[in-house]
């Protein structure tokens, strides 16, 4: 790994938390709370013209507003990685998937910084949903038989239910 991803030096971070991760022109970055938290701290996120989308576990205390300011827009939301119920575990609800269709919506026109606890499964899932609103107009069909940077990029599992519940599917 190149110790000077983003011009930070990561010499002196836990490098098994910090990984490489998808940067492009739609998303400034997916990456995982604890990513997100030194990015944010070492001040290298560009945040204007830039939606933040923070997802955690339930239970967990939201990011102060000291932690999401200059954002154009926030949303932070709780639900598990799971995909079906396993006892007080909960996938996202269909509403909370409206909730985030309808940001990302409102949203389309910028770019997205996207993390979640680990920055691989429910971030990606959502990345997912952001790539198919806004380059293929919510058409699931065309998105899945097209190419995605997200899928494309080794560090992402995706979670499709994620995915699936924010398209309304």
């Amino acid at each position: 790994m190149n110790n000077e991803t983003n011009n930070i030096n990561w010499d002196n971070s836990d490098l098994n938390v910090l990984k490489p991760y998808l940067k492009n022109d739609l998303f400034e970055g997916i990456v995982s709370k604890k990513e997100y938290l030194a990015l944010y701290d070492a001040d290298v996120i560009e945040k204007n013209g830039c939606a933040l989308i923070c997802i955690d576990d339930p239970g967990t205390a939201n990011h102060s507003d000291s932690k999401v300011q200059g954002f154009d827009d926030v949303i932070q939301i709780k639900f598990w990685d799971v995909e079906d119920p396993i006892a007080q575990y909960i996938p996202l609800s269909d509403e909370d998937g409206k909730v985030l269709r309808e940001f990302i919506e409102k949203n389309k026109n910028k770019r997205f910084m996207i993390h979640c606890v680990a920055g691989i499964s429910r971030s990606a899932g959502c990345a997912c949903a952001v790539e198919c609103i806004t380059q293929h107009d919510g058409d699931v069909y065309s998105y899945k038989t097209s190419h995605s940077d997200v899928t494309a990029f080794e560090r992402y599992h995706p979670n499709w239910v994620v995915f699936d519940k924010i398209m309304g599917r």
